[in-house]
């Protein structure tokens, strides 16, 4: 019986111990995750876009998922899309399916926000057909942080051209 509290209470140890650490990577992994999904929406909206020779959206999603919400919350997930004109931010909805891609709202510990090169808060990020991002829009930076301490922010930044690349 001896024997059994002593391992019971070993046990209880190294669980306190290791608990905390299990914390730390369970949120580096969440964010990890979010940035790869993001990165990869990003690449596959601007393949979409050559491939079907028109212009793709890549938006805050909406309450129901159909669409962009024209908010800068970019937690709340997003969807990519078809769109019809230039400087449109809405989906298409001649379009089907449209949206082709929607994602839900991220963990809240995280934190993901936009800024283009002025520092001006986007709602959207648009790829025209040749891959680029199209006249009167500059490089937008995405920065997806924590908000637990020591928290390491990631940046993903999408060039006027249409170059995904991560920092």
């Amino acid at each position: 019986m001896i024997e059994l509290l002593v391992v019971v209470a070993i046990a209880a140890i190294l669980a306190t111990i290791g608990i905390p650490a299990l914390q730390g990577t369970l949120r580096d992994f969440r964010q990890k995750s979010a940035l790869s999904l993001l990165v990869s929406d990003l690449n596959q909206a601007r393949g979409e876009a050559i491939k079907r020779n028109s212009r793709v959206l890549l938006c805050v999603r909406d309450a129901a998922g159909t669409g962009c919400a024209g908010s800068t919350n970019w937690l709340a997930g997003w969807v990519v899309c078809t769109t019809d004109a230039v400087t449109s931010t809405a989906c298409d909805a001649a379009s089907s399916p449209n949206p082709f891609i929607v994602r839900p709202a991220l963990d809240a510990s995280l934190t993901l926000t936009v800024t283009d090169a002025a520092s001006v808060a986007l709602s959207n990020i648009r790829f025209n057909a040749n891959s680029s991002q199209g006249a009167g829009i500059s490089a937008a930076t995405f920065t997806l942080g924590g908000t637990w301490s020591g928290a390491v922010a990631n940046t993903v930044t999408v060039a006027v051209t249409g170059n995904i690349s991560r920092h």
